[in-house]
């Protein structure tokens, strides 16, 4: 189901009884199909905008993407993430630290 018209929206769906949204016009930015739905514009949340959150988020926790299909195929493909994860951990730890005493 394409939400390109109009959406309404109940108070369950909202802050509060006094902020129902009687409707959105989302020129085609939001789709719908079962249990899953796409935004295909920026999100932003009081001015902030949600992926770049997320952006700032992974990075800060020193994630990297996996592959897991191909960690399954390279056993050491699997090894070299995590000895990479921990050295990449340690260093930017060492260099949080000595930033502190400078």
């Amino acid at each position: 189901m394409l939400f390109g018209g109009m959406l309404s929206m109940g108070y369950e769906h909202t802050l509060g009884k006094k902020d129902k949204i009687e409707s959105w016009d989302t020129k085609g930015s939001i789709e719908s199909s079962g249990t899953t739905v796409n935004i295909k514009t920026e999100l932003l949340v009081k001015d902030r905008n949600i992926l770049n959150e997320l952006d700032n988020l992974h990075q800060a926790m020193l994630l990297l993407p996996r592959d897991q299909k191909l960690e399954k195929k390279y056993p050491e493909l699997k090894d070299a993430y995590d000895a990479y994860q921990d050295l990449y951990k340690g260093i930017i730890l060492a260099d949080k630290m000595s930033k502190t005493h400078d």
